[in-house]
């Protein structure tokens, strides 16, 4: 069995006003998943971005403007939109309070490749090693849904 408390988790700034920590994931001993949550400030988000496995994006608190290639909605508290993999995503923490969301991965390694990158670079966390700190990779690109 594999335990962990989530207040033990760090957090870590993805981008500015967007922090992020990981309950489970390569780093904590999970072997097909991760599960994160993430805080985003009123008017941040998440760029557009893929991922070559499907994602699952709940929210907590607040609101999030979220598009799946062409298709685009609104959503708040008790809501949940599956991302196919390989499909390009994001979305927009909107209105007064902060986004609070659930991302559920069927992978325990979170690579990210956002639209507008230059070169072959992803952003890659919760690896085994490094304990699981964000970093920089070089990847291999294809073409993607949207």
């Amino acid at each position: 069995m594999i335990l962990v408390h989530h207040d033990e988790q760090r957090w870590e700034e993805w981008r500015p006003g967007v922090r992020s920590r990981a309950w489970a994931t390569a780093a904590t001993g999970a072997l097909q998943m991760r599960l994160a949550e993430q805080v985003l400030e009123p008017g941040t988000g998440a760029p557009t971005h893929w991922h070559y496995f499907e994602e699952n994006i709940t929210v907590l608190a607040g609101r999030a403007r979220l598009w799946v290639g062409s298709e685009r909605c609104e959503l708040g508290p008790a809501a949940t939109v599956v991302v196919p993999a390989q499909h390009r995503h994001g979305f927009d923490s909107i209105g007064e309070e902060p986004l609070h969301i659930l991302a559920a991965m069927s992978w325990p390694i979170n690579e990210v490749l956002y639209d507008g990158d230059q070169g072959d670079v992803a952003l890659r966390a919760g690896e085994a090693v490094g304990g699981g700190a964000l970093r920089r990779v070089a990847t291999v690109r294809r073409e993607v849904e949207g």
